[in-house]
């Protein structure tokens, strides 16, 4: 069953990063771009909300469509910063790296909705978490490489050029040839893992950079809590909530709604009287994440169903096998093998 919740929508400027990919390759970008509702005009109007979905699939249909499987890494190769606005600016003018990478994860979620970006501690490395979570969404590996490379450039443009991290994880099977990765990324891969991750020295976090005069950091960030501000009236509790609970991974440990209302600075009963009001309560949102992950893991990775039931928390595969089948009406084998025969499972 698809995502019955929100469109997720993404900026128009992050576009123009495919648009100048496919004019690099020769191509005259609105031949493909018209088929998904974009064009070479749709970044003039950097802030408008145009659909994810239409975005990652026009960047699938653009690798086939250049004959190029490793096009988002490509896309990356010569990526500016400033390729996301002011997320971007503000990355770059940060005191630190660490408060570079906690800028672009308290705003990126202006410019791209719908996705997981995070950065949890795990001993003496980090490791930052990037993952599109609607379930509308099954292929979507250059989007994903695009993401990782545009995050190492990124990085590497704030601390310098030989950065590279420690290991690099993503979500999709292994390509056939990497030497496009490796070449880009310096670091082991992993592929069909439970997100796409960069692992990194924690030490990294505290490495300052010299870029740009450290004065405009304030004023960006200035003008994008004015961008959050406007969000956030036309934003219920139970979409910040899905927010929370989207950025929370379950391999990290439990996350309780006394958590989830401290967050939200509410005492538990008036965070659940809340969310009643907006026709939800706290389990219902946290089961329709793992509903999606689910949905995605099945469908578009080789996990093994065991490996699937503990990355979503549970405590064994019998326990998500019960799940699966409240969820869908069958096993997690079939759902799967339904998904990949392009049957409708539900």
């Amino acid at each position: 069953m698809a995502s019955t919740g929100k469109e997720p929508k993404l900026w128009a400027i992050v576009t123009q990063c495919l648009i100048d990919g496919l004019k690099r390759k020769g191509r005259t970008p609105d031949t493909l771009l018209s088929s998904f509702g974009l064009s070479e005009e749709t970044p003039r109007e950097p802030y408008r909300e145009i659909p994810l979905r239409s975005y990652v699939s026009a960047f699938e249909a653009a690798a086939v469509h250049v004959g190029d499987p490793n096009f988002g890494l490509f896309v990356a190769r010569d990526i500016s910063p400033f390729a996301l606005g002011p997320i971007g600016l503000l990355f770059m003018s940060a005191t630190t790296l660490g408060a570079a990478y906690k800028g672009f994860i308290d705003y990126i979620w202006l410019a791209q909705q719908g996705t997981t970006s995070c950065v949890v501690r795990d001993g003496d490395n980090c490791i930052f978490r990037y993952r599109i979570e609607d379930s509308r969404i099954p292929r979507k590996r250059q989007d994903a490489e695009f993401s990782m490379a545009m995050l190492v450039q990124m990085t590497r443009a704030f601390v310098g050029p030989t950065w590279r991290p420690l290991e690099v994880h993503f979500e999709h099977a292994a390509p056939a040839n990497l030497q496009g990765h490796q070449a880009l990324f310096g670091a082991p891969l992993y592929f069909d893992q439970a997100a796409n991750e960069l692992v990194f020295p924690a030490s990294d976090l505290a490495v300052r950079g010299n870029m740009i005069d450290r004065r405009v950091s304030p004023i960006v960030e200035h003008y994008l809590e004015m961008l959050n501000s406007r969000k956030a009236a036309a934003r219920s509790l139970n979409d910040d909530v899905r927010r929370l609970v989207s950025d929370h991974f379950p391999g990290d440990g439990q996350l309780a709604a006394q958590d989830a209302a401290r967050t939200s600075g509410m005492s538990l009963r008036t965070f659940q009287r809340a969310l009643r009001k907006g026709g939800e309560n706290f389990s219902t949102i946290k089961q329709d994440k793992r509903r999606a992950l689910a949905e995605n893991y099945l469908a578009a990775s080789d996990l093994s169903i065991t490996e699937v039931a503990h990355i979503l928390g549970y405590a064994d595969a019998a326990c998500f096998t019960r799940a699966c089948r409240r969820w869908f009406g069958m096993t997690p084998s079939a759902y799967r093998k339904a998904t990949r025969n392009g049957d409708s499972p539900t």
